[in-house]
C-alpha cells in the first residue's frame, strides 16, 4: 500500500526530475509542469530548498510593479556523481570515467586502457575523483555481462566472470554503487533522450569478434526477464556452441546470425524501432537484412530500422538516470 510519505518522496522526484535541464522556475511554472498543486509545490520545493538542493534566486519585477518571483533551480554542486563504462574495443580493455554534477554535466572525463581489469586499479582513480571533488554520492557501473545478484556472468571480460563488482566497491566506498548490464543502460538512455514510453524499440549491437546484444525496451520497461538474460544472443539456437559465435562475427560471416537474431525480435517482440550499430553493420547488410525478415514476416508489422554511429551517448545519459532514479529525496 502507498502511504503519505511515499506519495511526498514520489512527488519530490517528480519536481527534481522536471528541473533536470538546468533552468530556472517558479512554484508557478513547476506546478502547471507538474500537474501538483501549488501548495504541493511549495512545501517540497521549500524541504529541498533547506537541504541544499536547491538554488533560489528573486525573478526581477516586471516594468518595477508588483513584487518578483521566487525562481528555483538544482544546485548542481549539491553532490557528484560517477559513471564507469568498462568495455572492449577493438580487442582492448577500457574503462571510461565521468564524474558528473546533480544536473548531468560532464566536470572531469578519464578513459584508462588495461591489459587485464582489476578492480582495485578502478577503486583508485574513483577515490582520486572523490578526494578532488567530494561529495560524491553514487557510482553506476556498466558492464558487458549479465548481472546476476550482484554476480557478472557471460561476460565479454573474461577476468570479471564470476566477480561481484558491487560488493568489491562497497567495501571500499560508502558511495551508493550500482551495477548494470551495458545494453540496459543504453537503451534506458535511449528512450530518456526521445521521452516516448508507449513506443516498442529494440536496440542491437554488432561487432566483430564480440556475442551480438540486444534490448528491448516495451512501453517505458526494459524487458530483463526473470535472471536477466534477455537480450543475451549467445542464448539463440545457432546450431553452434556459444563460444563459436564471436568468431562467426566477421564480415562475410555474420549475416546469418545478425538475420535471424533481427527476425526472431521481430516475431516475439514486435518492436516500432530497430536501432542497429557496431562495425558490422552498413546500409548494404541493412539492405539485405530486410529483404531476408520479410520472406516472413508481413510488410504492414516490418519496424523501422535506423543505423546510428554508435551508443556510448546513450549509456550515458542512461547510467545518469538511473543515478537520478536512486537519488534519496
Amino acid at each position: 500500500m502507498i502511504n503519505s510519505s511515499d506519495i511526498r518522496k514520489e512527488n519530490k522526484k517528480t519536481i527534481y526530475k522536471t528541473m533536470l535541464d538546468g533552468r530556472h522556475y517558479t512554484k508557478q511554472q513547476i506546478s502547471t509542469l507538474t500537474g501538483l498543486s501549488i501548495a504541493t509545490c511549495n512545501t517540497l520545493l521549500n524541504d529541498m530548498k533547506s537541504k541544499k538542493e536547491l538554488d533560489v534566486d528573486e525573478e526581477k519585477e516586471l516594468r518595477g510593479v508588483g513584487r518578483g518571483s521566487t525562481l528555483f533551480a538544482i544546485n548542481s554542486e549539491h553532490e557528484y556523481y560517477i559513471l564507469i563504462n568498462i568495455h572492449v574495443s577493438k580487442g582492448k580493455r577500457i574503462a571510461d570515467f565521468y564524474l558528473v554534477n546533480a544536473i548531468g554535466t560532464i566536470v572531469e572525463k578519464r578513459q584508462n586502457t588495461y591489459d587485464s581489469f582489476d578492480l582495485d586499479e578502478i577503486i583508485l582513480v574513483v577515490n582520486i575523483m572523490n578526494v578532488k571533488y567530494g561529495n560524491v554520492k553514487q557510482i553506476v557501473i556498466s558492464v558487458p555481462g549479465v548481472i546476476d545478484e550482484d554476480e557478472v556472468k557471460f561476460c565479454d571480460i573474461e577476468e570479471l566472470e564470476g566477480v561481484k563488482i558491487a560488493s568489491h566497491f562497497t567495501g571500499a566506498t560508502v558511495c551508493m554503487i550500482s551495477v548494470i548490464n551495458d545494453m540496459h543502460g543504453i537503451v534506458y538512455g535511449y528512450q530518456a533522450e526521445r521521452k516516448d514510453e508507449k513506443s516498442v524499440v529494440t536496440l542491437a549491437g554488432f561487432t566483430s569478434h564480440l556475442l551480438p546484444g540486444t534490448v528491448t525496451m516495451h512501453k517505458g520497461q526494459v524487458i530483463s526477464g526473470s535472471n536477466g538474460i534477455a537480450g543475451l544472443v549467445g542464448f539463440m539456437p545457432f546450431d553452434v556452441d556459444v563460444v563459436e559465435i564471436p568468431g562467426m562475427m566477421a564480415e562475410g560471416k555474420c549475416f546469418d546470425i545478425i538475420a535471424k537474431t533481427i527476425g526472431s525480435i521481430i516475431a516475439f517482440l514486435n518492436p516500432n524501432e530497430i536501432v542497429l550499430t557496431g562495425d558490422l553493420i552498413n546500409r548494404n547488410i541493412v539492405a539485405d537484412l530486410i529483404t531476408y525478415c520479410k520472406r516472413s514476416v508481413p510488410e504492414k508489422y516490418m519496424p523501422e530500422f535506423i543505423i546510428v554511429s554508435g551508443f556510448d551517448e546513450y549509456l550515458f545519459r542512461g547510467m545518469f538516470q538511473i543515478a537520478v532514479d536512486n537519488k534519496i529525496l
